[in-house]
């Protein structure tokens, strides 16, 4: 399979269709060795490979839909200029994720050339630039939140490569994995969310998260691997609320970023009503019945599992949650969830 992948980018780099840093490198050459097919439920990572003793992790850019060029009156395929192409980006960026770049900025994040002989070459970046995990590690790079992304070659690109955390998910990992380091696996996951919710201009929103896209940098840092189902808090407020036809609140959701029905005129109006806390406790924490949750054990005292409780559903009382966001955990409850998983990890560490 991973062959056959660099047998396809190869040729269409010599044909002139691919550019990028990594082109070269992949394809003339032994600058990477041991080529892998990865285990990714995510479904976008198609290969790894090491270089210098380095492993990347090389993941493709969803298709699109929207054309690129046009044909004009004989035919041919017809392409934006370059800076028409950076002004669309530009737009692109500032509509779909509310953030306003500098020219200079977005030069910087093509971090590569166009060949004019080669307009094909546009449609790669192009296509590259719709992909929302490619967008959200590039905007976010800064932030350490996503694994940083290496170079490219066509619409394929390269990011640093993460050493998991967690195994698969499966009811063994749940007898194998020892209680301690269940807890400082949740304690690292609530550290990696508040810095989501630290980003600027806005929070970072995870509609999806699964504990083995969890992994460790080189450096010991905490980063979610897929930014798949990541957005902005406005751009989750204008998917939920985008005025669909709904019944009951749970019509009005995206993955497991939930909305608001209104009652009156059955359309989907509210903003996003839980948090990343609020989606961790759920899918996370607790679990379900036949995939119990990393704290869902007969070792959790009863206090931590009231929290976490609590931490699920915190509509019932004002107290627990916040005035418009009714699913959402107050910050008090958030900081009781940290500090009493905090002092059964502190407790069972010092018992052994």
């Amino acid at each position: 399979m991973v062959k056959g992948t660099l047998n396809s980018m190869c040729s269409y780099y010599k044909e002139g269709k691919y550019s990028g840093a990594l082109c070269e490198e992949l394809c003339n050459g032994d600058y990477f060795k041991e080529f892998k097919c990865p285990e990714n439920r995510m479904k976008t990572a198609v290969f790894t490979a090491v270089k210098n003793h380095y492993t990347y992790s090389f993941q493709i850019a969803k298709e699109v839909t929207e054309p690129l060029a046009w044909t004009d009156r004989q035919g041919r395929p017809r392409y934006p200029h370059i800076k028409e192409f950076q002004s669309l980006i530009k737009r692109h960026i500032a509509f779909a994720y509310n953030v306003t770049i500098d020219e200079d900025v977005i030069k910087a994040l093509l971090s590569q050339e166009i060949n004019s002989k080669s307009p094909e070459q546009m449609e790669s970046i192009w296509r590259m630039f719709r992909d929302n995990n490619y967008v959200m590690s590039k905007l976010f790079e800064e932030e350490s939140v996503f694994p940083v992304i290496l170079g490219s070659c066509g619409p394929y690109y390269a990011t640093e490569h993460l050493k998991a955390i967690h195994p698969s998910a499966g009811i063994r990992q749940y007898i194998s994995v020892d209680w301690i380091g269940r807890l400082k696996f949740a304690l690292d996951i609530m550290d990696y969310l508040q810095r989501m919710d630290e980003v600027k201009p806005e929070p970072l929103k995870m509609c999806k998260i699964l504990p083995n896209e969890f992994g460790i940098t080189i450096d010991k840092r905490i980063k979610y691997k897929n930014a798949q189902y990541i957005h902005t808090e406005s751009q989750i407020d204008k998917i939920i609320s985008d005025g669909s036809p709904c019944e009951i609140d749970s019509d009005c959701r995206y993955e497991h970023c939930l909305g608001k029905c209104d009652p009156k005129l059955k359309m989907c109006t509210g903003i996003q009503q839980n948090n990343n806390l609020q989606i961790v406790c759920q899918h996370i924490f607790k679990g379900h019945r036949y995939l119990p949750g990393i704290l869902a054990t007969s070792k959790a005292p009863q206090h931590l599992k009231t929290l976490i409780d609590i931490c699920v559903d915190s509509s019932e009382n004002p107290r627990h949650h916040l005035p418009s966001r009714q699913l959402t955990p107050s910050p008090n409850i958030a900081a009781k969830l940290y500090n009493e998983i905090k002092r059964v990890y502190n407790e069972e560490t010092f018992r052994q």
